[in-house]
């Protein structure tokens, strides 16, 4: 990110973003007897023109955390500031948020009406917005030829396209109310790797063409890594770190995010094979978020936890130029794979 981008004033801002969900029992007076913390305390901001990815693996809170910022769901905590303004209590069905504020979602064929022709997909959202339907029809064409589609494809139906087309489709409609940031929510995991690619780059030529700002959820980083300038990490709820693409990839600091770029995949096969040797194996599973160990939450799956990860919950702290770590021992190399986790906590404590 350069640094005429760094002093602009952020989009959007979202501080301590929190989505509780209750767990109830009962068949006729039901009563609360958990909580789900699917959202716990999220913050981070993203400035005009950048792409901002958020990572982490399936159930940690990325969807989420999308769906609050865009009143698709009603938060539990925390505020959130778009374009200055104050949204967190603005009523969903507001007409400039949703013209501001749009998503792609993972699964272009679920998100699409198999009712309707791509053409009245397209122009819905324009429509709504008060643009008059000869008007918004007539701009649909020219929308799907800049998303790589050809004019001929606006009177077919959703399911006469292939996942790629369909995806396409998807961020035409979001183009059509001219959005200021867009949620690109998985838009590729569907999506063979071939096509990925094509997609990827017409989210790249759209973003330089329109001015638009984008929030890029992922559970690949390798994805993440081709289209963002900064990137956080999620786990179980909350964000464990974050910072530009070359302060994560190249030094992150968190064990977690660690482990997540070992698992990447390097093309060159000599190359794999040698980082077999090396790679991070998290053990155990993913705990539950209606259950989250005490302290750090990724201290039942880290070879390095100690008493003070299971007392104390780390905080994000500036490891410098804007590089946050939620971690009490940022930075220190993961164990040799023959090492026990009993050795590698003394070795740290």
């Amino acid at each position: 990110m350069s640094a005429e981008l760094a002093a602009v004033a952020p989009l959007l801002e979202v501080r301590n973003l929190t989505k509780h969900f209750p767990i109830t029992k009962g068949a006729l007076l039901r009563r609360r007897v958990g909580t789900v913390k699917a959202v716990d305390g999220v913050s981070y901001t993203v400035r005009p023109g950048e792409t901002f990815g958020l990572v982490g693996e399936s159930g940690c809170g990325k969807s989420t955390t999308a769906r609050l910022v865009l009143k698709l769901m009603a938060s539990t905590a925390g505020q959130v500031i778009f374009d200055g303004v104050d949204i967190t209590h603005i009523k969903p069905n507001n007409k400039a948020l949703r013209r501001d504020l749009q998503i792609v979602f993972q699964d272009p064929y679920a998100s699409l009406d198999p009712r309707m022709t791509v053409r009245q997909i397209v122009a819905e959202p324009m429509i709504v917005q008060g643009t008059a339907p000869k008007d918004a029809y007539g701009q649909v064409d020219d929308l799907l030829v800049r998303c790589g589609l050809a004019r001929e494809h606006a009177a077919r139906y959703p399911h006469e396209f292939s996942g790629g087309q369909r995806q396409r489709v998807g961020v035409a409609r979001a183009l059509g109310t001219r959005p200021k940031l867009i949620f690109l929510d998985e838009p590729v995991s569907a999506l063979d790797v071939s096509i990925q690619a094509q997609v990827m780059n017409l989210l790249e030529d759209l973003q330089d063409e329109f001015g638009l700002t984008y929030v890029f959820i992922a559970h690949d980083l390798s994805v993440v890594s081709h289209i963002s300038d900064r990137i956080a990490v999620m786990y179980l709820g909350k964000i464990v770190e974050t910072g530009s693409r070359s302060e994560v990839f190249e030094r992150p600091e968190h064990p977690y995010t660690k482990a997540l770029l070992s698992a990447v995949p390097v093309p060159d096969p000599r190359l794999e094979r040698a980082r077999k040797k090396t790679r991070i194996v998290l053990r155990g599973d993913v705990p539950s978020p209606a259950d989250p160990p005490s302290g750090c939450r990724f201290r039942t799956r880290c070879a390095m936890a100690t008493d003070l990860c299971a007392s104390d919950e780390p905080l994000l702290t500036d490891q410098g130029g804007g590089h946050l770590v939620a971690c009490h021992y940022p930075g220190i190399e993961w164990p040799a794979a023959s090492s026990s986790p009993l050795e590698s906590t003394s070795a740290v404590a």
